[in-house]
């Protein structure tokens, strides 16, 4: 290679750096583009009526320490996420007895997005049906009982059943054993719980009218989002935890209700 051809390769590569110098200032900018409050309304699609407890699941992006970005309509059916890379993402929309929605919304700052879900007409009465049920079960029973609901539960920031459960007030898990040593063959730390105007008790605790062996660390297991309804009945320590999945079915196979047994 002559000396007057490097001359010519090296002042090509310097101009090719110099065109390219600009995209790389775009891209760098776009990273440390600041995050934004990404906020909207969820409404009915047919009635135009807002839809409290839907849940808005950014899928394919993440914020800057790795952690999932989410969040759930209030009573009027609107959210707000903060700490939001801006620019264009996958939106999924999920609320039971509606259509799953997912599109791609270019998220800036300032925006009020509106976005509409389809209902399911025939498990929207279905489940307010069995709603109705399971109330009128808990009510005929001579004891006290707390009831949380899809919305309470997933617009706390508790991740999980068990987390839920433990930051609510006059409710914690504890060890059943206050004496005796850390560990031994029947200990099973923060096993049993402690309520408001209760002593400390094992609770029986069941996931879709099912007895869940598993115990609190189950709870512990099953993420508040996929929850529809916490039942507390305290006189007996009875922990009744019915996921998303399993209201959908009983709402569209009616069928009879598991009595409860203290």
């Amino acid at each position: 290679m002559t000396a007057k051809t490097l001359v010519r390769l090296l002042a090509a590569s310097a101009l090719a750096l110099a065109a390219l110098a600009p995209l790389a200032g775009e891209t760098a900018g776009q990273a440390a583009a600041s995050p934004v409050v990404f906020s909207g309304r969820v409404i009915d699609t047919w009635q135009g009526e807002p839809v409290p407890g839907a849940v808005i699941v950014l899928t394919e992006t993440r914020r800057r320490d790795g952690s999932a970005i989410m969040g759930v309509t209030d009573d009027e059916g609107r959210f707000a996420i903060s700490d939001v890379p801006p620019g264009p993402s996958h939106v999924r929309v999920s609320r039971l007895g509606y259509v799953d929605l997912t599109q791609v919304l270019d998220i800036q700052a300032g925006q009020d997005v509106e976005v509409a879900v389809v209902p399911k007409p025939v498990l929207l009465e279905g489940i307010e049906v069995y709603v109705d049920r399971l109330a009128d079960r808990i009510a005929v029973l001579p004891y006290m009982a707390s009831t949380f609901t899809e919305a309470e539960i997933k617009l706390a920031p508790d991740l999980d059943v068990a987390s839920y459960l433990n930051s609510q007030p006059g409710f914690e898990f504890v060890s059943c054993f206050d004496r005796g040593p850390e560990t031994g063959l029947f200990t099973r730390p923060r096993d049993c719980i402690r309520t408001r105007g209760a002593i400390v008790q094992r609770p029986r605790i069941y996931v879709d009218d099912a007895p869940a062996f598993g115990g609190v660390r189950e709870l512990a297991t099953l993420p508040s989002t996929e929850t529809y309804r916490i039942e507390v009945i305290r006189g007996c320590a009875q922990i009744r935890v019915y996921t998303i999945s399993y209201v959908e079915g009983a709402a569209t196979r009616p069928g009879a209700l598991v009595p409860i047994i203290c």
